[in-house]
């Protein structure tokens, strides 16, 4: 195993819980063990964690398992793996349909103008209560066999396993945003209602966006940490 696989073992295993928040990471010892690997490639594997703010390192102590507000908002890191194993999410699709990029979009993926775009909006739902609006513009020249069914699944998962393709980062602009009519209704709120609004561009690890996303929360709540 490379170190990169032992980076993402331990990372879906801090995101589903096995690792508590405040509780020890095994010694490296014991992993390059259970892994059967170096202590190298464990330490390599460890100090990403860290540069994710997904674990810290207590002098004398050891490797600990960060809070979620540590790493959630700094990662890119999907609904489907925020939610606990006892929440359940479900996905509801409100439209798709394939569109011609205008100036500005094609400017900002990189494309012609005569280059089309996958154009769809959905629902995230948590355990029966609407949290989320998505709109999302694709280039269907990179994803020409996605469909309306994968969007009732984890897209960012689409990309890279079905895909093949490495997600690097995703740049985010906060903003707050008053609801329109059909928003309020999904989101069971109040027409003028102000919420949170992200913008997402996702790129890969070759610099290419992939993906704009422009979610409307239903919450106008922010959460900061800081760190000694």
């Amino acid at each position: 195993m490379k170190y990169l696989d032992i980076y993402q073992i331990l990372k879906d295993k801090i995101l589903q819980g096995v690792y508590s928040a405040g509780s020890p990471l095994e010694g490296e010892h014991a992993l390059a063990e259970r892994y059967a690997v170096s202590r190298p490639t464990i330490q390599k594997a460890i100090a990403r964690l860290k540069r994710e703010s997904f674990v810290h390192t207590r002098q004398g102590s050891g490797v600990f398992i960060n809070p979620p507000e540590f790493y959630q908002d700094n990662n890119v890191i999907t609904i489907s793996e925020r939610i606990r194993h006892d929440q359940t999410l479900d996905n509801v699709v409100l439209s798709y349909d394939i569109q011609r990029a205008s100036n500005e979009m094609a400017t900002l993926f990189g494309l012609t103008n005569e280059a089309k775009l996958i154009h769809y909006r959905r629902m995230r739902i948590i355990d029966k209560n609407p949290t989320t609006i998505e709109e999302t513009w694709m280039p269907l020249e990179l994803f020409p066999d996605f469909s309306q069914e994968d969007c009732h699944h984890s897209v960012l998962h689409y990309i890279e396993k079905n895909r093949k393709m490495l997600i690097s980062h995703d740049v985010k602009t906060w903003a707050g945003k008053a609801l329109n009519t059909d928003e309020a209704w999904l989101l069971n709120l109040k027409q003028g209602d102000v919420v949170l609004s992200i913008t997402h561009k996702v790129y890969l690890q070759s610099g290419i966006l992939v993906q704009l996303t422009i979610d409307t929360l239903a919450t106008n709540n922010v959460t900061t940490v800081s760190m000694r």
